[in-house]
């Protein structure tokens, strides 16, 4: 069974989300763009360390900006994703059991694909199978 509601009650019934994830993808392609640019810096993050613990401490820092670009990226790909569903009016549709997303969830969380049911039921089952 396909919900998917009309285009015309697509954009007023989810123009608050679509302006929200649309800020989200500002903030985030800001930050990116700053953990980019502090990745790729040109000084050297190894001036003036004296030990093997600065070195380490240098490297783990670089590897806490990575982790967060990519999970940056993550929620972008979200977004992105979302603000397509709202375009072709399959916003709000649970992914797996077809039925309508709560008003709650998705204010929560504007890129869920699942309801919280469902929701619970994949991470079960996701958790289970990495056993």
């Amino acid at each position: 069974m396909n919900k998917a509601i009309n285009k015309e009650e697509k954009e007023d019934r989810f123009e608050g989300v679509r302006r929200r994830l649309l800020e989200m993808q500002k903030g985030l392609v800001r930050q990116s763009n700053a953990e980019i640019s502090q990745i790729l810096s040109k000084d050297d993050k190894y001036s003036g360390v004296s030990d093997d613990g600065d070195i380490a401490d240098v490297a783990c820092r670089d590897s806490i900006q990575a982790a967060e670009f990519h999970r940056h990226l993550i929620q972008l790909r979200a977004i992105e994703e979302a603000l397509l569903r709202i375009e072709e009016g399959t916003f709000g549709i649970c992914e797996d059991c077809e039925e309508e997303i709560s008003p709650g969830r998705l204010n929560a969380m504007p890129f869920a694909l699942r309801c919280v049911e469902c929701q619970e039921s994949y991470e079960l089952i996701s958790s289970k199978s990495g056993e």
